[in-house]
């Protein structure tokens, strides 16, 4: 039985409308009319940035398959470490000149010169926005660029900061505004033009529709729709989370519908964790095949105290990266456990026969190996997803000894234009795409 073109795609309520998961019983991704042939499971990018580098004693992995070992900040992915690929040695050659963290940050999806100045932004065009450009008008949402912290403002060592919260640029000048606000993104993705959520909860708002739909669709639809809504509800619960006075286990509201406060947001495991699980939700209905999410901005001053309360050497990021150690490493672990809770909660989204992880490529990278050497001759990269088929995961791969034009970070984003469909292999200052992918 097919579920009529509008109601495959969509639930809707008075003036919301909620995105259905992937079902069975409706027809492609994609299909427009009774009787088109079912398409393909879309293909989906996402690439999670950490600020100022990493502990390099404790990051990575040896071996392959069931063998791969992990380094102690990278633990936490033990559970989906088939899923991954561990990438050393790459790096970006036009970061190895100018500021050690702003020449380095905005260009790590695009390879590009940062050109120093305090006004007049100049770096490049990013590999999100290029499959944005290709592929974002098949979904409400071209891409979604996402972050934690509000943007650095002034100057550092003739860099303007703008450069430091931005890893999107839909062109060389042009960087992409970030939406850090949880309930902000809530709201894009189920829409409310009437302002109705203040009073009743998206998911009763579309009831009624939901209703009708599930007598007509399969038994495994109705269970994969039951634990989508869930999910949902669940989202809305932790939105709607007032805390105890002085309580730091949840968002407030009044935090998280007023624009971001200048200072870093409350409950940062939450609000991460919040960001992480609407990526989820829009990657999960389609709206949206391309997204970015920035941790922290480079140079970030974020207060990680909460991994070892009452310690006083936990609470500046950036000073932790220089000092390095088991602080700092301790503080990659935890964004380990970020990666890892995205990548459950993908591999866990069924797409038919596979998964809403194995038909995407989620990166994770920083812009410096050490942070306290400023190394910018090699990147922590980390791929996760088999690009539906077009990957093989659970490896680690090595270019560390590879000659200089096959270690070039935007080998990378060669390979991965090919994956996506897209015409133009070629990308940034790449030399030919990267080998063993």
């Amino acid at each position: 039985m097919r579920i009529d073109a509008n109601r495959r795609n969509f639930l809707r309520g008075l003036g919301v409308t909620l995105a259905l998961p992937w079902l069975e019983s409706a027809s492609g991704w994609g299909a427009e009319a009774a009787g088109d042939k079912p398409r393909k499971a879309p293909r989906r990018f996402a690439c999670l940035f950490m600020a100022n580098g990493v502990e390099p004693g404790q990051w990575g992995a040896d071996g392959n398959g069931k063998e791969m070992t992990l380094r102690s900040s990278l633990a936490p992915l033990e559970p989906v470490k088939e899923h991954l690929l561990v990438v050393n040695g790459l790096y970006n050659p036009k970061a190895l000149t100018g500021n050690v963290h702003l020449a380095a940050a905005p260009n790590v999806l695009s390879g590009a010169h940062v050109t120093p100045s305090t006004s007049d932004l100049l770096v490049g065009t990013s590999f999100d926005q290029l499959l944005a450009a290709e592929l974002g008008g098949q979904t409400a949402f071209p891409s979604l660029v996402l972050g934690i912290e509000p943007p650095t403002l002034g100057t550092h060592k003739g860099y303007s900061c703008i450069y430091s919260g931005h890893i999107s640029w839909s062109t060389p000048k042009t960087p992409v505004p970030r939406e850090n606000n949880p309930r902000a993104l809530y709201d894009r993705l189920v829409g409310d033009p009437r302002g109705l959520r203040k009073a009743k909860s998206a998911l009763d708002l579309v009831l009624e529709d939901a209703k009708d739909i599930l007598p007509r669709v399969s038994a495994w639809d109705r269970q994969r729709l039951d634990e989508y809504l869930s999910s949902v509800r669940e989202v809305e619960q932790r939105l709607s989370r007032v805390p105890d006075k002085g309580e730091r286990r949840g968002p407030r509201v009044e935090d998280l519908i007023a624009a971001p406060a200048p200072q870093e947001p409350p409950a940062l495991p939450d609000h991460m964790r919040l960001m992480l699980d609407l990526l989820t939700i829009a990657f999960v209905t389609d709206s949206t095949r391309v997204a970015t999410l920035m941790f922290n901005n480079d140079l970030s001053r974020m207060d990680f105290g909460f991994l070892r309360p009452g310690s006083s050497d936990l609470t500046n990021m950036h000073g932790m990266s220089h000092a390095g150690g088991a602080d700092y490493a301790l503080m990659n672990r935890f964004h380990a456990e970020m990666y890892a809770h995205l990548l459950t909660r993908l591999r866990d989204a069924s797409e038919g026969e596979s998964s809403v992880l194995d038909n995407s490529c989620v990166m994770f990278c920083s812009s410096l190996m050490s942070g306290g050497a400023h190394d910018r001759t090699q990147m922590p990269v980390l791929l996760a997803g088999k690009l539906g088929g077009e990957l093989k995961t659970g490896r680690t791969l090595t270019y560390n000894k590879a000659p200089e034009g096959q270690r070039r970070l935007c080998n990378l984003f060669a390979k991965l234009a090919s994956g996506y469909g897209l015409k133009s292999h070629a990308f940034g200052d790449s030399t030919e795409p990267l080998r063993d992918l």
